[in-house]
């Protein structure tokens, strides 16, 4: 399958769920991120906001689950123009603002990092990067919204990142066009498993 042709089929797959289905799948997931993954061993953690009209995966509930059990340093990002994120750590009282694609992003930039600096700031830490998708392979390959934000924030990741997504679905066989710039994941959680590359 080709990225263009995922990215239709599993929005419309999503657009098919019911509120009830979605809570019972973002449930699960959550339950499997924290029986299986040694969460306390990282900080950062870089975590993407859902876009809740797309009914994508809801990182809220993680987000929670962090800042309640674990403490880490958690960071979110705000997409720029130019196709590059900007990374701000999230605290209680980080302001929000909806983007024009429905992800709550921060205002305040002030002590905002580039992907290169956020990379170089935790180079001797242990980073975990939560990533969104749309679709993903059995190799480890993410279909996202096309823009392509999260393949050039990852292009910087240290040897001691790991990169998970989270998806809805189960994989695909093959994601046919990939090319030099995608950057495949470590793990990815679905309702029904962790897939691990």
């Amino acid at each position: 399958m080709r990225k263009t042709e995922a990215r239709v089929h599993f929005k419309d797959l999503r657009k098919g769920l019911n509120s009830q289905e979605i809570e019972k799948m973002n449930g699960r997931i959550r339950d499997l991120l924290f029986s299986r993954l040694m969460i306390h061993r990282y900080s950062p953690i870089h975590l993407y906001l859902p876009i809740k009209r797309n009914n994508e995966v809801d990182s809220l509930l993680i987000l929670e689950t962090l800042r309640r059990d674990f403490a880490p340093d958690i960071y979110i990002s705000k997409s720029l123009d130019n196709g590059e994120l900007l990374h701000v750590k999230f605290e209680a009282t980080t302001n929000l603002e909806t983007n024009r694609w429905g992800i709550d992003e921060p205002l305040d930039l002030t002590d905002s990092l580039s992907s290169e600096a956020f990379f170089e700031l935790f180079k001797t830490e242990d980073i975990l990067i939560f990533v969104p998708l749309l679709a993903f392979d059995k190799k480890g390959n993410r279909v996202g919204y096309g823009k392509g934000y999260y393949d050039r924030f990852l292009q910087y990741a240290t040897k001691d990142t790991t990169i998970v997504g989270l998806s809805l679905f189960e994989p695909i066989d093959s994601i046919d066009d990939t090319d030099q710039f995608d950057v495949r994941m470590h793990f990815c959680i679905t309702p029904e498993r962790i897939w691990a590359w």
